[in-house]
């Protein structure tokens, strides 16, 4: 799934009402896990790129996904407070 597609899917998750919190906390703990996977694989790019455009794509990259896994993070404790 592309960088794009993530986020769509994760802000569609994130803006679902409390009566889906079970089926939402799945879904964003099954895309954090999707976004942990794309950031590890685009530091690993990042550590062996050499064009500085590329690196700094690939840096901006990064910094929205792990802006959009804090949001994520953030959202999921907020719904397991809800539930308890």
């Amino acid at each position: 799934m592309g960088l794009n597609d993530l986020i769509k899917s994760l802000q569609k998750s994130l803006s679902n009402g409390t009566n889906k919190n079970h089926t939402s906390r799945d879904r964003i703990n099954e895309l954090l896990g999707e976004f942990d996977k794309k950031e590890k694989k685009l530091k690993h790019k990042l550590s062996e790129e050499k064009n500085s455009k590329k690196r700094k794509d690939l840096k901006l990259q990064l910094k929205i996904i792990s802006t959009q896994r804090k949001k994520g993070m953030a959202r999921l404790r907020e719904l397991e407070k809800k539930s308890h």
